[in-house]
């Protein structure tokens, strides 16, 4: 393109602008009409300015939506924008939630629904190792039926696995930690809240709370005399602590209760989050006009750091010091809300060196053996005690 053509074009976006044209005028009066070039270094001058203009005009759109439209749409429309917390919305396309191998885990594992408040909960159950080699040494493919039988009918540790928001318990780490914990021989009972993976409805936290009960509940009847051990991730440490404060204080709470990567509070976690820059330049006051109150009025409050004084059984909190998501000072303000209240916690901290950050922690070799001691002291405290009665 040549510069003759170039120069009409500024002209004519020049001349659609009387101001520009009235500075260029101007300009021009006061030049030399013999001297053509700096004619033309006074138009592109003025050119440039303008076009600085646009491109700064355009820049600020994405930050006004981000710093102003994004608070004022949570505070307007709180049922709806709440999905942000949960992001549900996130899935991997044509995942296979009925065959378990497919995704990664290495145990025999089932995949069946149950039925939930808003239509299908999905659920797996995975089989500790031992259980797994045995069928196949003996080439028997189990049944369903042999499946379910198998959580009261062999003395092994039940662990039920509530996972973080976004994804579903196909996502790959939360299968790898299925793999750890298979392979210590333990069940493991992983399902989706309502609105993640191939379970039905929208989430609330009444709802996935209630989810969560309903696995529970499905549990106890089915697991004999075996440790029963509830486990959270991220989000779901929230879920977690909420519904083993319920059930202590109704005398069934599990035998422990395993809280990876937590956080303490709704507004310690939103205001920590790398998503939460947009809204760092507020003072409390205002964030809790426009974020925070406007959540907890459509039921979201997650305030582990409230609910963890009422637990009854042994709490095991397992963090990593580089967690980028969720800051490994909100796990230490968890642990140390729960000593305040006297329970009976235990606290693990992996060093950054180690870079686990928010979901690697699996990769520790030294995990099996922290949660199986963890496992062993709950199976002592409970002295015979079954689920359902008071601890």
């Amino acid at each position: 393109m040549g510069a003759g053509h170039c120069e009409k074009i500024c002209d004519e976006h020049l001349f659609r602008d009387p101001e520009i044209y009235g500075l260029l005028q101007e300009n021009e009066k006061v030049l030399d009409a013999e001297d053509p070039w700096r004619i033309a270094a006074t138009r592109g001058k003025i050119c440039l300015r303008r076009l600085l203009h646009i491109s700064l005009a355009l820049a600020a759109i994405p930050f006004f939506l981000l710093f102003v439209c994004l608070p004022l749409l949570i505070f307007l429309f709180p049922n709806h924008m709440q999905h942000i917390f949960f992001l549900n919305f996130r899935k991997i396309p044509m995942t296979d939630y009925e065959n378990v191998s497919s995704n990664n885990v290495l145990n025999t594992g089932r995949s069946f629904y149950l039925q939930g408040e808003q239509g299908k909960l999905g659920v797996w159950h995975t089989w500790p190792k031992s259980l797994t080699d045995s069928f196949k040494q003996k080439g028997i493919v189990p049944s369903d039926a042999d499946m379910e039988e198998s959580l009261a009918r062999m003395k092994f540790p039940v662990v039920l696995y509530a996972h973080g928001n976004s994804f579903d318990r196909t996502i790959d780490h939360r299968c790898q930690l299925y793999n750890v914990l298979n392979n210590m021989d333990y069940h493991v009972i992983a399902f989706d809240y309502r609105g993640y993976g191939d379970s039905e409805g929208s989430p609330t936290e009444d709802g996935i709370v209630a989810d969560s009960r309903l696995v529970y509940e499905w549990l106890l009847p089915r697991i004999g005399d075996n440790l029963l051990i509830i486990w959270g991730h991220s989000m779901g440490t929230g879920v977690s602590t909420r519904l083993v404060q319920d059930l202590s204080k109704e005398g069934k709470a599990p035998h422990g209760l395993v809280l990876e990567s937590p956080f303490n509070n709704l507004h310690d976690a939103v205001m920590n989050h790398p998503f939460s820059l947009p809204i760092r330049w507020m003072p409390d006051s205002l964030v809790n006009l426009l974020i925070l109150n406007p959540l907890r009025s459509v039921g979201l409050n997650m305030d582990s750091d409230l609910r963890i004084v009422d637990i009854t059984c042994p709490i095991y909190i397992i963090h990593a010091e580089d967690d980028h998501v969720i800051p490994v000072k909100l796990g230490r303000m968890l642990r140390d809300a729960a000593r305040a209240a006297k329970r009976d916690v235990e606290y693990l901290e992996f060093p950054s060196h180690r870079e686990f950050k928010h979901k690697f922690i699996y990769l520790a070799d030294e995990l099996p053996k922290h949660v199986r001691k963890f496992f062993d002291k709950c199976d002592t405290l409970r002295n015979g005690t079954r689920i359902g009665q008071s601890t």
